[in-house]
């Protein structure tokens, strides 16, 4: 299989993702390669799976209870105003959630609006790796807690 995001979970089951913030239960939590909201996550369900509505319903719960604690995560460590939650499949069929904090006029370039209409620059945002490795080490620390 060619799935970007199962290639990630194997990658980390390497030992060799330099992003990993969790291995939950179901989900692998990495810092995303968009940073230019800081402290963006992406969480990827550990196996591959398309269509978040074919999962039994108690899994869904127990999945979205992950994604609630990586935001409350995010949005702690990096003092967010708000926390979007996107669980989209348009581009990438695996199921995944943007875990993406948005902070206040000023800091966030449009915060009343979507991500995906910022430009490719602004989403990959100027973080370097050891401000991105930093950050990954803030956030092990408060996920789940």
């Amino acid at each position: 299989m060619n799935c970007p995001l199962c290639q990630q979970v194997e990658l980390a089951k390497s030992g060799k993702h330099p992003r990993v913030v969790a291995d939950m239960r179901r989900t692998l939590v990495v810092l995303g390669d968009n940073q230019g909201l800081p402290g963006w996550c992406v969480l990827i369900l550990k196996r591959h799976e398309e269509h978040l509505a074919d999962l039994p319903v108690d899994e869904q719960m127990a999945l979205f209870r992950e994604v609630a604690l990586v935001g409350n995560a995010v949005r702690s460590v990096c003092q967010a105003s708000r926390i979007n939650y996107e669980c989209l499949g348009n581009q990438v069929s695996h199921i995944h959630w943007h875990v993406i904090p948005r902070y206040a006029p000023g800091t966030d370039p449009d915060p009343s609006s979507p991500v995906w209409g910022f430009d490719p620059a602004r989403l990959k945002g100027s973080m370097t790796q050891e401000q991105a490795a930093e950050l990954v080490m803030r956030l092990r620390g408060t996920v789940g807690k």
